[in-house]
């Protein structure tokens, strides 16, 4: 996980990424799937891992986008993936400590 958009109680969004060798590229993001408990449990985790810049490869324009360490791992579930790269039809079904690096 890569970054995420700030709600009044948890979190509106995610921003996933992915490692592609040394590269760290951005694969969209997924907004539904979790509870206001569960929103509130992941920004909490996420806050702790603010960054003050994205840590992707190639940069991407998110306004709303509060960036963190990739340290965190999301289990999506998801449709298909784009020709871009981008999930399609993604939802949330967990959260997990990682490294995130390698």
């Amino acid at each position: 996980m890569i970054g995420f958009i700030k709600d009044p109680s948890g979190v509106a969004a995610l921003y996933l990424g992915k490692k592609e060798g040394k590269d760290l590229v951005y694969m969209g993001n997924v907004g539904t799937g979790w509870s206001r408990t569960t929103s509130a449990q992941i920004r909490k985790a996420l806050d702790i891992v603010v960054s003050p810049k994205q840590r992707l490869t190639k940069t991407i324009r998110k306004p709303k986008a509060t960036w963190v360490e990739p340290e965190f791992y999301a289990d999506i579930e998801y449709r298909d993936i784009t020709s871009e790269g981008l999930l399609r039809a993604s939802s949330f079904k967990g959260l997990s400590k990682g490294t995130g690096r390698s």
